[in-house]
């Protein structure tokens, strides 16, 4: 024996979540996470961590190892949790979720579609995901997208993922029931929970099997921004290759580089009330999703078609 032990070094335990907001985008999910993050045995990551979902067109993918050091704080923690709303829409998430999690818990988070993608145009814009500023033009290029044409230069996304298309909820919401099951699968209709958020998120904590006595500071989280020059908020968030060099030359400070974007991107937002739909634009996607929130509807066993008219 050389006399010299060897300092053990601690590998704290891999911690895997058991609980997952699938989405749907825009349907009180960054409210929801907000609220369980008070809850002293809810453990929730950093929102939007989008490692489920290889068919997902996502530009940033993190392997397990990413993935899972995002909960090394979680230890001790009852329920721990991931939020990211592309999960829903995905066609792979589910079965992914339950090789890592075959006794995780799903959050589902709906809203009236037609409402949904008018109100996630406006968070694409916001996102750098989307140049289209028209909502019905936009919309109207979901086919063409979808082939691969008049695809926006997006922040996030290597395509965008069509609107209507992400708000078809009867068959995402079937996956989910049949891969984990109708007991560990909690559906929340946004409408409800915007008029009374405590009754809902007692009704999640109680589907978690916590406290749902603990003090939870309810408000407003995520509210509509609407953005004052396009130009200049896609120019912030995808500057083009050949300012970059000219703006490290005039500005060489990165921390004042970064202040100054920030300032700048800061007031070219204002918390507004979204515009109003052109109503034939609203009659036609009313029309469009009719089928699918009656399919929804028998499904879940709701009344969708009276919530959502």
């Amino acid at each position: 024996m050389a006399g010299i032990l060897q300092q053990e070094t601690y590998t704290p335990p891999m911690i895997k979540p058991n609980f997952f907001i699938v989405g749907a985008p825009k349907c009180g999910t960054t409210a929801m996470d907000h609220y369980l993050k008070q809850h002293p045995d809810i453990f929730m990551a950093q929102k939007s961590l989008d490692f489920f979902g290889a068919d997902l067109p996502l530009k940033m993918k993190r392997t397990e190892a990413e993935y899972l050091s995002n909960f090394i704080d979680a230890y001790k923690k009852k329920i721990v949790g991931d939020a990211s709303v592309f999960y829903l829409y995905s066609r792979t998430a589910a079965y992914e979720i339950r090789a890592l999690s075959p006794e995780a818990k799903i959050l589902i988070m709906l809203r009236n579609p037609v409402i949904l993608i008018h109100a996630l145009h406006s968070q694409n814009i916001y996102e750098g995901n989307e140049d289209e500023a028209d909502f019905e033009k936009a919309i109207q290029l979901d086919e063409e997208r979808k082939k691969g044409d008049r695809q926006p230069k997006c922040v996030d996304f290597t395509f965008l993922p069509p609107y209507k298309d992400i708000a078809l909820f009867s068959e995402q919401v079937k996956r989910y029931l049949d891969v984990f099951g109708k007991e560990k699968v909690h559906i929340i209709i946004y409408e409800e929970f915007a008029k009374d958020p405590e009754t809902s998120t007692k009704e999640v904590l109680t589907f978690l099997g916590v406290d749902p006595g603990i003090s939870i500071q309810y408000k407003v989280i995520n509210p509509n921004k609407k953005i004052r020059f396009l130009f200049l908020h896609r120019l912030i968030k995808t500057p083009a290759t050949w300012l970059r060099p000219i703006v490290r030359f005039l500005i060489p400070v990165k921390r004042i580089r970064h202040k100054i974007m920030s300032v700048l991107q800061e007031k070219n937002i204002a918390v507004s009330k979204r515009n109003k739909m052109n109503p034939e634009t609203e009659k036609d996607l009313k029309t469009f999703f009719a089928d699918d929130i009656a399919a929804l509807s028998k499904l879940i066993n709701r009344d969708l078609m009276s919530i959502w008219e």
